[in-house]
């Protein structure tokens, strides 16, 4: 349940930290696009720290200018690095592809592609799926899966005409666990899965990989003061998680760099959660 973040263990975080500090370029030169929406800055920014710190040039898509200044004040404060960014409706026609051309235009390609594509309002009044609108389910398909498909899709021509890339959703063990009053929202994160791991078959002959990490149980900073509900159903949920605390936005991050770097070159239609053990496939 992709529920935001914040440090849950000071300890953890350091050693986190340490880790990446032994990081050595394993991204050098990639280029790196970003595009995060309705999903809080927090794993964004983690990851635009790590893959910076691996050597990569990164670019960085949200929804929302708010995010984008976290995740550029947070990458030149940690990194040095200044981050090229954009802010746009993603749903507006041609804006989605005239992004990913003049970065391509730019830097000649766009060796990985990373998403992380949430609904975190959702978390404010989570409710049974027999009192949800079609308004709401048309709002989840939107924002969680169709997204998804609008960024895929727009990378795939430059990357099979390279024959070499990296996919790279963020998702849920929603989608691998019943979650009372997350049923649609856990069957989007599922679908993303799916997709993920036909488009994995039909782009392996270009040496394109396609995987999707699932993230477990997270703090909500943005949600402790609005919604008691969503703060309930965290704190059940967390007692389900066998190493018993939360994850770490940088653990997630570190799964997605090592996805896109060399080292997951054999690794293709899979979904890994990076979750404690939340879901145990």
């Amino acid at each position: 349940m992709d529920f935001g973040c914040s440090s849950s263990d000071n300890n953890i975080k350091t050693q986190i930290e340490e880790k990446l500090l032994t990081l050595s370029n394993r991204l050098r030169g990639k280029v790196v696009l970003i595009a995060s929406h309705r999903s809080g800055k927090c794993i964004s920014s983690e990851l635009t720290q790590i893959l910076i710190s691996e050597g990569a040039i990164v670019y960085v898509a949200d929804t929302k200018q708010k995010i984008v200044d976290t995740v550029v004040a947070e990458a030149l404060k940690y990194t040095g690095k200044t981050v090229p960014t954009q802010v746009f409706d993603f749903f507006q026609p041609g804006m989605v592809e005239g992004f990913i051309k003049d970065i391509e235009q730019k830097e000649g390609r766009i060796d990985v592609l990373a998403t992380d594509f949430g609904l975190l309002e959702f978390m404010y009044h989570l409710k049974p799926f027999s009192l949800q609108e079609k308004a709401e389910w048309e709002s989840q398909y939107r924002n969680i899966f169709e997204v998804t498909l609008l960024w895929t899709k727009a990378v795939i021509p430059g990357m099979m005409d390279r024959k070499s890339g990296r996919i790279i959703h963020m998702v849920s063990d929603t989608g691998r666990l019943g979650v009372p009053k997350m049923a649609l929202y856990g069957a989007l994160k599922a679908a993303v899965s799916a997709f993920s791991r036909s488009l994995a078959h039909e782009l392996a002959r270009y040496q394109i990989t396609v995987n999707c990490v699932s993230i477990g149980v997270q703090q909500i900073d943005e949600l402790k003061d609005s919604s008691q509900e969503a703060l309930v159903q965290l704190d059940k949920t967390l007692k389900l998680v066998p190493l018993r605390r939360y994850s770490e936005p940088e653990e997630l991050a570190a799964m997605i760099a090592y996805l896109a770097s060399d080292l997951g070159a054999y690794i293709t239609g899979q979904t890994i959660s990076v979750s404690g053990g939340l879901a145990m496939p």
